[in-house]
């Protein structure tokens, strides 16, 4: 079987480039029918400096219409009976995308699968999460998950497992997201309500409803920098993963539930925010931090 592959575009600049060029010198590269490269209105060069091949589609969008949205354009672009979700600073090893197809072919139970992501470094990152009740998000936000790891398990993303062996997982990450185009005619394509961060755990919670199964495998890896392009934008970042996680809370929780996650984030979380960046001298953190919650509080509504 084949695979197409999609790659959402926001100003990445080389990072885009380096990707590409890795899918392109896959082993498996005669698998690959399409590069489809979904721009959310680049403003840098990281479009034009590409390589030429003609397997590279580009979907040109006028204004940033999200990750979710663009994803779904890319989503419904794909003809092969695989799609690979890629983040733009994530790299191939010449061996992943065969290796991923050989795991896919042989065994049919699998509808989504990710690989083990190593940083330039080559040291093991997390890259699974678990689907979060309203109790981890509200203790999420009081920091005791990161103060006591051992007591207070993480929100969604599991950084208390080595991820140095294989497992069925709840969610894998979107940096590297090995699909069935199948899936999508089941469950539909991601909420495009979440503008950007939960639409992965969102759509993977809608697909294990239905009885699917997500497979992490540590025997097939990829290198993930984590460079991503909102790092670039960090009030603006911080809005974009609140707003979202308070939607994934009003879709998924009880009205308790939500009610419980959104006054946390509003008092405890915010404080201990406040109080974490103002003490180690992290001032202009202070400021977009402000800017983020301005934003996040100056009557934007969180869809359901």
């Amino acid at each position: 079987m084949k695979v197409d592959v999609v790659i959402i575009n926001w100003n990445s600049g080389t990072l885009l480039h380096q990707c590409v060029d890795s899918v392109l010198a896959s082993a498996a590269v005669d698998k690959i029918s399409s590069i489809i490269i979904v721009d959310n209105h680049s403003t840098d060069d990281s479009i034009s400096i590409l390589p030429q091949h003609h397997s590279i589609r580009i979907i040109y969008n006028n204004s940033n219409v999200g990750f979710s949205k663009a994803c779904n354009q890319g989503f419904k672009a794909v003809q092969s009976d695989y799609v690979l979700l890629l983040n733009p600073d994530t790299m191939m090893y010449s061996e992943t995308i065969e290796n991923s197809i050989l795991y896919m072919d042989a065994h049919p139970e699998t509808g989504i699968m990710g690989c083990q992501l190593l940083d330039e470094a080559g040291r093991i990152t997390p890259s699974c999460a678990r689907f979060p009740r309203a109790v981890d998000f509200v203790i999420h936000g009081t920091g005791l998950s990161r103060l006591f790891p051992k007591v207070f398990r993480p929100a969604t993303l599991m950084t208390d497992w080595k991820h140095d062996e294989s497992r069925e997982v709840d969610q894998v990450m979107g940096a590297f997201m090995f699909m069935r185009k199948s899936i999508f005619e089941h469950i539909g394509f991601f909420d495009e309500r979440f503008f950007v961060y939960f639409e992965e755990l969102d759509f993977s919670l809608r697909y294990h409803q239905a009885g699917g199964k997500i497979f992490f495998n540590a025997g097939i890896k990829a290198i993930h920098s984590g460079m991503g392009t909102t790092d670039k934008v960090k009030a603006f970042r911080l809005f974009l993963n609140l707003r979202s996680r308070l939607q994934y809370a009003r879709k998924h929780f009880s009205t308790f539930g939500f009610v419980a996650v959104y006054l946390s984030t509003f008092s405890v979380e915010f404080l201990m925010r406040f109080f974490m960046l103002f003490f180690s001298g992290r001032f202009s953190e202070v400021k977009d931090l402000f800017k983020g919650y301005g934003m996040l509080w100056g009557g934007r509504r969180i869809g359901g």
